[in-house]
């Protein structure tokens, strides 16, 4: 079935929406059309001033910087008791000698402030946060992954990540979502975010989810892994556990994943 330009435009737009950011090479091939014809849409929607142009991709238009100022602080301050007994307990597991891996959650920021000064292990990671953070400890090696710059997050995200990873063996990911039960496994609200974690899962060992309450038995639009992917899953019980909560806990526990409740 042939897509007409003005459709496959619209697509591009709905492909940003979820993405954030998106390739050229990437957008050719998934409209089975030319490089060339893509760059013609982006030409079109950027005159139309619904996208900008960047390196090797397009995003969608950005009217005003102010729109970017507010996520991540809202992030950093959601839950952050919670974060910080999830950090705390997750911090067990990691012992000196680790190549461990964390991706652009504020839950895993929350972790590298608890290992910096107190673990010698080397870190991967696609979050610029947690790149700075450590880099103030000589005795944490970190491997910053490359890509585009998601500003909402400061993450790096972009297609080229699964092909570095390529050539890096990780001991222990420790990764976050929006959502997660137990039939659809752990999601995600935006793909870029989740196409990234999965390339880290996929070299990883041990995958540690480290997920507040309010996540537990919700879903969110992309699916990262199923739940038996998942090694350790650590939350919290800051209010007494729903029923719908301690079932799916009961299920990751029976699937065996080691369920630690932070307390």
């Amino acid at each position: 079935m042939v897509i007409l330009p003005e459709e496959r435009r619209e697509k591009i737009i709905d492909i940003l929406k979820t993405k954030d950011y998106a390739e050229i090479q990437y957008l050719s091939e998934t409209f089975k059309v030319s490089e060339m014809t893509i760059r013609r849409d982006i030409d079109k929607l950027e005159k139309e001033n619904r996208v900008t142009r960047v390196y090797g991709g397009v995003r969608l238009k950005v009217l005003s910087d102010r729109e970017w100022e507010s996520p991540i602080e809202i992030r950093k301050s959601t839950n952050s008791l919670a974060k910080k007994l999830i950090s705390k307990e997750a911090m067990k597991y990691i012992n000196d000698g680790d190549v461990i891996a964390f991706d652009a959650s504020t839950t895993a920021l929350e972790l590298s402030r608890f290992i910096k000064f107190e673990r010698k292990v080397t870190v991967v990671t696609n979050n610029l946060n947690i790149a700075i953070e450590l880099a103030e400890d000589p005795e944490i090696p970190v491997i910053l992954l490359g890509g585009f710059v998601r500003r909402t997050s400061l993450s790096v995200i972009g297609s080229g990540m699964s092909k570095y990873l390529e050539s890096i063996n990780i001991d222990k990911a420790f990764i976050s979502c929006k959502s997660f039960n137990y039939s659809d496994g752990v999601t995600d609200f935006l793909m870029d975010e989740g196409e990234a974690k999965q390339a880290i899962i996929k070299r990883s060992t041990d995958i540690f989810l480290l997920a507040d309450q309010s996540k537990i038995n919700t879903i969110a639009f992309f699916k990262i892994c199923d739940a038996e992917q998942i090694d350790y899953l650590i939350t919290d019980c800051s209010q007494e556990h729903t029923h719908e909560q301690s079932e799916c806990l009961k299920k990751y526990k029976e699937s065996g994943v080691h369920v630690i409740v932070a307390k």
